[in-house]
């Protein structure tokens, strides 16, 4: 068999084609800034920067296709390569973020390095509520979002999500337990997530075996509260996170802490039950249970109630003894009563605190809170607003 060499001269012109086209890609012009060019902070406020800075260079032959802005080495902006400014919402007061612009020219080529930089958010000198939403199953979810004034992202504040009771929601929740006036007395991030409307327009939690549409359709809310959760906790600088709840929206936080313990710090609650059997909590989880012995709607012995719900509840020691032991607290708990209020607290592994406080005559309104259309009113022995606000200070 005759083997046949490329001859010397085709030999060349191969070579010169496969080098040709290395030798230009070595010799072309990333996109780059000069050494005096900066990002600008144009505008700021608490919760959005606006950013500016120059063209960079790129070949005679090539323009400036695109622009990538990130904060912290999140892209958080693509922009057309004609717009050297952005406007970025949903940030953090009075926090400090690096940024980096990159460019990508026409040949497709991306600048490296960057353009970096540093712009501060201003601080919160009053509080700020905002209204949000996330889709989350398909739907779409909202929530209120309480940011305490002088909020700076370098401490950091506990994030406290307010579980609203069946038949209410989220700005509801808010007024009849008082908890924006305390949430910023304590410097709290509040959220307020509103649970799905029925039919009929009422707002339920699916807490496992109770209540209403939300229930009976399966609706994701341990889904949606998590999902609530990371998206606050990657905006936010936030230490802690407790879960606070009443009625539905307490056994939604109990249902939460069986399944998602890797989310949250504590539950602090007024009158819910566990609904969740078995319940395997992944981690030691801190827990206030609060409830009136008087409460008919949903007993704290347990049975069915006498509320709209129709539900057969468990009993509440039934979720408090499974928290118990998940925790590794002790058996016999220490009590002590006041004019009818009894306190009962657990010894427990450091890092991790299990109280029961029942108030002999308080009915199912939140105890401490503003009436509401329940029958009965508020019992005034017991602030739970204030209760839960000292729990979670202590996680």
């Amino acid at each position: 068999m005759t083997t046949h060499l490329p001859s010397p001269r085709r030999h060349r012109r191969l070579l010169i084609g496969l080098v040709a086209p290395l030798v230009l890609a070595l010799t072309a012009c990333l996109p780059s800034w000069q050494a005096a060019d900066a990002v600008t902070v144009a505008a700021s406020s608490p919760t959005t920067l606006d950013l500016s800075w120059p063209q960079p260079v790129v070949d005679a032959d090539a323009t400036v296709d695109s622009f990538e802005v990130s904060l912290d080495g999140a892209v958080r902006a693509t922009l057309p390569g004609t717009q050297t400014t952005v406007h970025i919402v949903d940030l953090a007061p009075a926090t400090t973020y690096r940024v980096t612009i990159r460019a990508r020219d026409s040949k497709g080529q991306w600048s490296s390095p960057g353009l970096e930089g540093q712009a501060t958010t201003a601080a919160a000198t009053a509080a700020i509520t905002e209204r949000r939403t996330i889709t989350w199953g398909g739907l779409t979810r909202t929530y209120r979002l309480d940011i305490p004034a002088g909020y700076t992202g370098a401490q950091g504040a506990r994030l406290l999500v307010g579980l609203h009771g069946g038949l209410s929601s989220g700005d509801g929740f808010a007024t009849y337990t008082r908890w924006p006036a305390a949430g910023a007395a304590h410097g709290y991030l509040v959220a307020y997530p509103d649970g799905v409307a029925g039919p009929q327009g009422f707002r339920t939690w699916n807490g496992g075996g109770c209540c209403g549409y939300a229930q009976a359709s399966n609706i994701d809310d341990v889904g949606f509260v998590t999902a609530l959760i990371g998206e606050l906790r990657g905006r936010f600088s936030v230490p802690k996170v407790a879960l606070t709840g009443h009625s539905n929206g307490a056994i939604l936080a109990y249902r939460i802490a069986c399944d998602r313990a890797d989310a949250i710090d504590g539950v602090g609650i007024w009158a819910g039950t566990m609904f969740v059997s078995p319940c395997a909590l992944s981690r030691p989880v801190s827990l206030l249970h609060l409830h009136g012995l008087a409460d008919t709607n949903l007993p704290f012995a347990g049975g069915t109630g006498s509320g709209v719900s129709g539900a057969t509840f468990p009993p509440a020691m039934n979720g408090i003894e499974r928290v118990r032991q998940a925790d590794g607290c002790g058996t016999a708990p220490a009590t002590d009563t006041v004019n009818g209020v009894a306190t009962s607290t657990w010894s427990c592994p450091v890092g991790v605190s299990l109280r029961l406080i029942t108030v002999d005559d308080a009915n199912h309104e939140w105890a401490g809170g503003i009436n509401t259309a329940l029958a009965g009113t508020p019992s005034t022995k017991l602030d739970a607003t204030a209760a839960i606000a000292s729990f979670v200070d202590g996680l």
